[in-house]
């Protein structure tokens, strides 16, 4: 039987937010060879990380952290995490934004970013809003987190409450497809998606990496002149040599990208990012790494340079 998880991160258990993930789960567990659980977030116990490193320092590349997302992976809440075809998440929308309690979760899967358990989940949000809104920003964040985990992302539902009826339609609609999904990756086996492939499938996603990773590495101006690569390089913040050597190739991948993204080529573009976030992700690991005490490798499913 493919397996659902629906996690709600709504401090109310009746609310809108709940009652669009209960359509959502009705729909997925008509389908048959599907099972649903509905869990809620705020009936378990887990904080935020606390940058201990413990999961890529060991082989088991769990959390250590005594809470229901730690226990090295015996967590209750970790643990159900690990034999799921299909992930549901439904917030509500604070602040202009996703709920805390959403990027307290996501922010404790960090584990799996030392290896590929989840790559490729099939995974979708419901971001609930009333008042003036905002719940597209904060959809686009969880395709953003997904996107990062290489969660595989089937939709996201944005949804203001004066439209909740026709909403209801919709995370339905959601439910099923997220069932279909779910039943392909039991009976097929999940395909882990590798950061290219991630890279590319999110590029007509809620969040697409190509314009804000641009926008990181060259502090707003999209010009490679002023991009921390070439400061680290010029004023020689970073000293290692491997990761100097690594930082003067993301250079020039800087450099062609820019060149592809102002030509509007947005497809070589992306495949060229991909390179130079990659040796800067290495780089700039491998320089901090010491200087954190943490003395060891990046993970090798973690932005590969291959």
């Amino acid at each position: 039987m493919a397996k659902i998880l629906l996690l709600l991160t709504s401090a109310r258990k009746n609310g809108f937010t709940a009652g669009l993930l209960k359509e959502a789960a009705s729909a997925a567990e008509k389908i048959p060879g599907v099972t649903v659980e509905i869990l809620h977030a705020f009936d378990y116990k887990f904080g935020p990380c606390n940058s201990c490193f413990s999961c890529i320092r060991h082989s088991e590349k769990f959390c250590s952290l005594d809470d229901d997302m730690g226990q090295n992976g015996k967590g209750d809440l970790f643990a159900k995490l690990m034999d799921i075809n299909g992930l549901i998440i439904a917030q509500p929308v604070h602040f202009w934004g996703s709920a805390a309690m959403t990027h307290l979760f996501i922010e404790r899967l960090y584990p799996f970013l030392s290896h590929d358990n989840l790559h490729g989940l099939p995974f979708a949000s419901i971001s609930c809003a009333c008042n003036q809104g905002m719940m597209r920003v904060a959809d686009a964040e969880l395709a953003k987190w997904a996107f990062t985990l290489k969660f595989l992302f089937i939709e996201g539902l944005p949804v203001h409450t004066v439209y909740y009826e026709k909403a209801r339609l919709q995370a339905r609609y959601l439910g099923e497809k997220v069932a279909q999904a779910a039943i392909r990756d039991e009976k097929e086996g999940r395909h882990h998606l590798s950061d290219e492939e991630s890279w590319f499938y999110y590029m007509d996603k809620p969040w697409n990496a190509l314009e804000p990773y641009l926008d990181n590495l060259t502090l707003g101006t999209f010009n490679w002149q002023d991009s921390m690569i070439e400061y680290a390089l010029s004023q020689n913040t970073v000293n290692n040599p491997e990761s100097r050597l690594m930082l003067e190739e993301a250079r020039t991948a800087l450099i062609e990208t820019l060149n592809a993204w102002n030509l509007q080529d947005m497809r070589t573009a992306q495949k060229l990012l991909l390179k130079a976030s990659a040796l800067w992700t290495h780089a700039t690991f491998l320089e901090a790494s010491p200087k954190l005490g943490m003395n060891v490798n990046i993970p090798e499913t973690y932005r590969p340079l291959q």
